[in-house]
């Protein structure tokens, strides 16, 4: 019977990886086309910047083609053996069907392991770690972000435009439009001219700035007005991008890893407990605009600064932060339900794709096939629909993220004990 363990669990798991890289192949090209055109194009990012992206994507897209793939192997093996008659052969041996899928079994549970891995940590830590690709490109060479003789749309509200470009790189003529709406849309606030414009990068701050030489500004103060403000200055050094703000920014749910998850939710939940003390009066009252929980002791003649009674204001800013850590928490149990559903999926689809393999034995390839993209289709559209309905109830929203999964079970269960007895 090892032998037999070996050849179904080794023809499953060849079926899978051949699947994946597939799969992965076709996702990551998809994703490459959309987001490297500013790295490639705009950055001229170096080749090793590129395959950094293309690695720190693809946990995300065996998030789904892991399970995806095995579905496809399970059918396609399962009906193959079927179709051959090898699965009549095993069960005149005398092996029952839960024996021969044992294999199977074991090799979903093992993928539903990576899995959680995958949705847990790895992908989380791809995300913060992509974010930093443009400051890395921009780092390595500002002078590229701007190409002469070309507009350039990529900053917020601007259209930049260079003359041209020596040959180290200083560029000349640079025009900047700074307009009040998105894009080009709105109207022009400001115009800005350079003869002569050097890129560097402030590591320290994370900013990409503008060293300019004899600039000429105008700025509009009114729509109306017909006759904008001229500005002349020897030298200026405006920031064109900050970076910083990327590392500041508070981490949504999907950054977290699992094992982060715990502090992040006692975090949520102390600093809810103070805003909710001070709202009922153990805590002292604070001035309106402190964060809830900050240490804000007064010099002993300046015991003014405390107001006696809480403020209208700061009683809206606690209830407001009491409602954004409410939701805070409530994202992120949603987050993790979603990674363990996810991660159930390769033994989910274990379990319904071994009887539904069996049935489907004739045109074993079509038929595998669209089964696998049938139930994947279903599977992941329920869940993406339950990350749809943020305003119902935590109960439902897990309900649903759950629902796929007891579904595979529920169905895989009763069409496995009918092949069983076929």
């Amino acid at each position: 019977m090892r032998i037999a363990d070996r050849y179904i669990g080794w023809q499953v798991l060849y079926g899978t990886i051949f699947g994946v890289s597939l799969l992965t192949v076709v996702l990551i090209l998809g994703q490459v086309f959309r987001k490297i055109r500013p790295l490639l194009v705009e950055q001229a990012a170096p080749l090793d910047l590129i395959g950094r992206f293309i690695l720190l994507i693809i946990p995300f897209t065996l998030m789904f083609t892991l399970p995806w793939g095995f579905l496809a192997s399970t059918l396609l093996s399962f009906g193959r053996l079927s179709s051959h008659n090898e699965l009549l052969g095993l069960r005149m041996a005398g092996l029952g069907l839960g024996r021969v899928a044992l294999p199977v079994i074991l090799v979903g549970a093992g993928l539903s392991g990576l899995c959680w891995w995958l949705t847990g940590t790895a992908a989380p830590r791809a995300k913060n770690a992509s974010r930093n690709l443009i400051y890395e490109a921009v780092r390595k060479d500002p002078r590229k972000l701007i190409q002469p003789r070309v507009v350039i749309s990529r900053f917020p509200n601007q259209r930049v435009y260079a003359e041209g470009a020596d040959e180290d790189g200083l560029i000349h003529g640079l025009h900047i439009y700074k307009f009040t709406g998105e894009g080009g849309g709105g109207s022009l606030e400001a115009y800005m001219f350079a003869q002569e414009v050097d890129l560097y990068v402030n590591e320290e701050e994370k900013q990409l700035r503008l060293k300019l030489s004899n600039p000429f500004i105008e700025i509009s103060m009114d729509q109306n007005e017909t006759s904008p403000i001229p500005i002349r200055a020897t030298e200026m050094e405006p920031v064109l991008i900050d970076f910083s703000a990327t590392g500041k920014k508070k981490n949504k749910p999907s950054d977290i890893t699992n094992a982060d998850a715990p502090v992040h939710i006692a975090e949520s939940q102390a600093r809810q407990d103070i805003c909710r003390r001070e709202l009922s009066g153990e805590l002292p009252p604070r001035p309106a605009g402190l964060p809830s929980g900050a240490e804000f002791a007064p010099a002993p003649d300046e015991n003014d600064l405390f107001p006696a009674v809480l403020t209208p204001q700061r009683i809206e800013e606690l209830e407001k932060t009491i409602q954004k850590e409410d939701r805070f928490q409530k994202e992120l149990n949603i987050e993790l339900h979603k990674r363990r559903s996810l991660s159930m999926s390769c033994f989910s689809f274990a379990m319904i794709g071994i009887p539904l393999g069996i049935s489907a034995r004739r045109r074993e390839t079509s038929n595998g096939f669209l089964l696998s993209l049938f139930i994947a289709a279903i599977y992941f559209g329920l869940l993406i629909f339950a990350q749809q309905i943020e305003d119902a109830h935590l109960p439902t929203i897990i309900t649903v993220l759950w629902l796929p999964n007891a579904l595979c079970l529920i169905l895989g269960f009763w069409l496995f004990r009918r092949a069983s007895f076929r």
